[in-house]
């Protein structure tokens, strides 16, 4: 019973963060609407980590048993959206790395999808599943950091939407809740993930929150 309360509740609180990435592309829009720089202070490496945090999630809640819908369905939305952002970076800065992310990513969505034919998954595809979620761990502060060093050091936020990371704080304790109802030998590397992102985009919003007060001042 718990599970399922904790589950709705975090896949509510998910909702905010499709909000705040709807937030984000349309501050994008915005900035090009005015022919200013659209994806100034946005860090590629940023969102591509976050787009794989997503979808460890969505692939980890394909590989368990039973499927958990509200990890999947929730997090398949988060993806498609991030996949938005990363093709308006690629849009505004037509490089080659920005190209190759935006397609990877693309690709690994289609791929996450089919995979959900092949369920259950083998041995060795859950044991991809949780070293995914490690590598993915490691890559999510990087690049968290990542975005925290390049607004520092601009003391400009730019398009960056303080919305986003506050909808994605929310998600993150709320699944860290819904984990803890589950084994804790399944659900550790869940646990890991998202508590690390609690403490980097945490860091991050703070930045972002003093950076903004002394704009304003």
């Amino acid at each position: 019973m718990l599970y399922h309360i904790l589950g709705t509740i975090s896949a509510v609180a998910f909702l905010l963060t499709w909000y705040g990435l709807a937030k984000q592309i349309i501050s994008i829009e915005k900035l090009r609407s005015s022919n200013l720089p659209p994806t100034k202070s946005l860090s590629t490496n940023q969102f591509a980590s976050s787009f794989l945090a997503f979808y460890s999630n969505f692939i980890f809640g394909i590989a368990i048993e039973p499927l958990s819908h509200y990890l999947v369905w929730t997090r398949f939305g988060a993806i498609l959206l991030v996949l938005v952002i990363l093709f308006q970076i690629w849009r505004d800065r037509r490089s080659l790395s920005t190209g190759f992310i935006f397609s990877f990513c693309a690709v690994a969505v289609v791929v996450g999808v089919c995979s959900i034919g092949f369920r259950p998954y083998p041995g060795l595809a859950k044991l991809g599943a949780t070293t995914l979620m490690l590598i993915v761990t490691a890559l999510l502060v990087q690049g968290t950091l990542h975005q925290l060093f390049v607004i520092r050091r601009s003391q400009v936020i730019g398009a960056l939407s303080p919305a986003l990371f506050q909808s994605i704080l929310i998600k993150d304790v709320t699944t860290l809740a819904f984990a803890f109802t589950m084994p804790f030998a399944i659900a550790w590397p869940l646990i890991l993930l998202n508590g690390a992102s609690v403490i980097t985009r945490g860091c991050l919003l703070i930045q972002m929150v003093v950076i903004t007060n002394k704009s304003q001042l």
